[in-house]
């Protein structure tokens, strides 16, 4: 009936009818999220009343995020912990109503809720997805949709890839060649080999335009974790400003193909600087306490050719030029530490031993994030071996080319965050994210096709307890799920295979490789991170 699955859900006789004498009680900032999501596709108004049918109770002795709703012939009780309670209580009640409640405006003005009651809350404190906005810029109406998508399935991190190879999307008010020249390539290429689509390709978002999206998305329960990728990954930002660059190594276009760039920032004291200038924007724009400064594939390549490079590490007291990206993200890991801030990097950042105070986010395989959390390090766990939904979702030749992998829904749900882990590793184990990167995902149709129902799966995996859940039952859920995907507009994936609109066909987005290059290893052949 409900997904994620609850903890506990009880059935009971009877119904409760909502209609329009239906009025609500409770602490503002609780009834707040009960009226915004419960209200549009339901035409209900939902006055306020003292003797209302509809109550939202605060109880302060409740863990965070936990609710119980309580539905009976005579009233709708909603008791939470906090305000993102209220959110998931609600978006419980909307999955007990007809598909037709989830849409954006009423069809009917008289509902009926099943009686029953629900005790719920969820198994980790971070339930993440991240989407990649570089290499197709997703525009600020499709972020809002998405974040509705996510608060329905009761996600509450929406990790926001903002910088990469291909594109700048955060306008810098200090440096904003970064956004107007690093914001646009010349053209995008369909795959490591061409071909090229001759078309440029770009956009931004003002600071103005997340801090909506910040707002908005607080009001559905979700904190927007913002990535700012350094010191690899850094093309746009080396096309806008050529001094950020290892001497002699700077770059004259933003990158048009997908894959590892080798380019890299030179760490100096002056690109720190300029570095710290663009975060200090970032963390007046987010007030997340994680940000997220990605640390992942940076080839050491062009630091050890460098005498500026080599010089540099000897003046910092360093083995090696290898060792400048550990020392770079150490000064960001104590800058973000002071302002109350916490690190978050891709799992390169414990390459040269566990990096203390931040946060690994494992995504070469849950190995890296077991290491890491029996390390004494809180992890994030993120792994290519089930929570890429960048990767073809079956074996079927209509599939719509993808980078390559596979992850069906039912590897999706299989994955177990904690496995391999003693209690006080786990304890560490802060929660857990699936990534949709988007080279080959140039719009949210595409993006709603490779996440639903994927993200199903993982949003269970995220949020309910693995005691007494089965991938048949949750299957049998999934297929009344659906509809409700189909009353959102949402352009989901059939577990039966896609539709015809939906295939490859035989032009550029046929299907392609199922598997990386031979050459390249699994661990550095994504080029997503």
């Amino acid at each position: 009936m409900i997904i994620p699955k609850p903890r506990s859900l009880t059935p009971a006789t009877g119904t409760h009818r909502l209609d329009a004498t239906t009025t609500v009680a409770g602490p503002a900032e609780l009834v707040a999220p009960l009226r915004r999501l419960l209200g549009p596709g339901t035409g209900l108004a939902l006055e306020r009343s003292e003797a209302a049918t509809l109550r939202v109770v605060h109880d302060p002795g409740l863990p965070a995020e936990h609710h119980v709703v309580e539905i009976t012939p005579e009233q709708v009780t909603l008791t939470c912990a906090d305000p993102a309670a209220a959110v998931w209580a609600t978006q419980t009640l909307r999955q007990l109503l007809p598909p037709e409640a989830l849409s954006a405006g009423a069809t009917r003005t008289e509902w009926e809720l099943p009686c029953l009651r629900v005790e719920d809350g969820p198994r980790f404190g971070w339930r993440g997805v991240m989407i990649d906005v570089v290499r197709h810029f997703m525009p600020l109406r499709d972020l809002y949709a998405l974040v509705e998508q996510l608060s329905l399935h009761k996600y509450n991190v929406l990790h926001l890839h903002l910088t990469d190879d291909q594109g700048w999307r955060f306008e810098c008010r200090a440096h904003p060649r970064l956004h107007t020249v690093g914001g646009t390539r010349p053209e995008s290429m369909v795959g490591p080999d061409g071909p090229v689509d001759g078309t440029p390709h770009g956009g931004w978002y003002t600071q103005d335009q997340l801090r909506s999206l910040v707002a908005f998305a607080a009001e559905r329960g979700i904190t927007v974790v913002p990535e700012i990728e350094f010191p690899g990954h850094v093309e746009a930002a080396l096309t806008a400003y050529p001094e950020l660059a290892v001497p002699g190594h700077a770059v004259d276009r933003v990158r048009s193909a997908p894959g590892i760039s080798d380019y890299v920032i030179s760490t100096d004291d002056a690109s720190l600087a300029f570095v710290l200038d663009v975060f200090t924007e970032v963390l007046d724009v987010f007030p997340s306490t994680f940000v997220h400064v990605g640390g992942d594939e940076a080839p050491r390549t062009r630091w050890l050719a460098s005498p500026d490079s080599a010089a540099l590490a000897e003046q910092r007291g360093l083995p090696d030029a290898g060792h400048l990206q550990r020392w770079f993200t150490e000064q960001l890991r104590d800058w973000l530490a002071e302002r109350g801030r916490r690190l978050v990097g891709w799992d390169e950042i414990c390459d040269e031993g566990p990096l203390a105070g931040a946060v690994a986010m494992a995504w070469r395989g849950p190995e890296k994030g077991v290491a890491a959390a029996r390390a004494g390090l809180d992890v994030v766990m993120a792994p290519v071996t089930a929570t890429y939904f960048d990767y073809y979702p079956s074996e079927l030749p209509e599939e719509r080319r993808c980078i390559f992998g596979l992850t069906t829904t039912a590897e999706a749900y299989a994955f177990d965050p904690l496995a391999d882990l003693d209690a006080d590793s786990a304890a560490r184990v802060l929660g857990t994210q699936c990534q949709l990167w988007t080279e080959y995902v140039p719009d949210l149709r595409r993006a709603e096709y490779l996440l639903w129902p994927r993200a199903c799966a993982h949003a269970e995996v995220a949020w309910s307890d693995p005691a007494g859940r089965s991938f048949e039952e949750f299957g049998q859920r999934l297929a009344g799920h659906v509809a409700r995907l189909d009353a959102l507009g949402i352009n989901h994936r059939p577990e039966t295979g896609p539709l015809p609109h939906q295939q490859g066909g035989t032009g550029v987005w046929r299907r392609g490789p199922s598997a990386p290059p031979a050459e390249e290893p699994l661990a550095l052949a994504e080029p997503g991170v």
